[in-house]
């Protein structure tokens, strides 16, 4: 008889050890299994971030494609092409033409401004005759055109203007001058009136495509 219990001891201990190694081996399995979905879901919203991120970069690419700067002043060479007279004014037409290597674009009015022959700055008045203005893209060698207008020594008697020995020339949107000498910078700008004189009034145009 206690041998028969022994056994049946015995047999209920293996039965609860069995029973508590299927139950370890479950939540084993089971905690591996939630375990990798969070790693799972990690690496997929990596993977969508490094393709979003690819996408973001290749738009952004793309989108500068094509894109113009300014023209800046250092690659700018100003000319003198045309000058003429009518009614008391004169009416003169300077270019400015890319000498770099990529295109570059030009918008708006040039400033201006009267120099001595030492170099010191004239009276000058600038005055933006009204127009249409618009983007004039340049490819290298290409130039742009603008026109500038101002009244000559006539109807004001004895009254006098300096002259200027050169032009300062600074193009739109830009920092830095550049200077015409020679005749293209000499300029003996009148205006008012013969009671009050103003000196070094000009009136400019808009840059806009050179058609010469």
């Amino acid at each position: 008889m206690r041998h028969f219990r022994e056994d049946h001891v015995n047999d209920r201990k293996r039965i609860f050890t069995a029973t508590s190694v299927i139950l370890v081996a479950g939540l084993a399995l089971a905690a591996c299994g939630s375990s990798s979905s969070p790693s799972s879901t990690s690496s997929s919203k990596q993977t969508s971030s490094l393709k979003s991120s690819s996408k973001k970069t290749k738009s952004s690419a793309a989108s500068t494609v094509g894109q113009v700067s300014r023209c800046r002043s250092a690659n700018l060479v100003a000319h003198m092409v045309s000058t003429q007279g009518a009614a008391g004014s004169i009416i003169r037409t300077y270019t400015l033409v890319n000498t770099g290597s990529t295109s570059c674009t030009l918008y708006g009015y040039p400033g201006l401004q009267l120099l001595g022959a030492s170099g010191q700055k004239l009276p000058t008045e600038v005055l933006r005759t009204p127009a249409a203005e618009a983007t004039v893209k340049l490819a290298h060698d290409a130039s742009a055109a603008f026109s500038l207008k101002y009244a000559d020594s006539t109807g004001y008697g004895s009254e006098s203007c300096p002259s200027s020995a050169s032009l300062e020339i600074t193009p739109p949107n830009a920092y830095h001058s550049l200077t015409v000498t020679g005749s293209a910078g000499v300029i003996d700008a009148f205006g008012g009136t013969t009671q009050a004189l103003k000196c070094g009034i000009l009136n400019v145009e808009p840059v806009a495509a050179d058609q010469g």
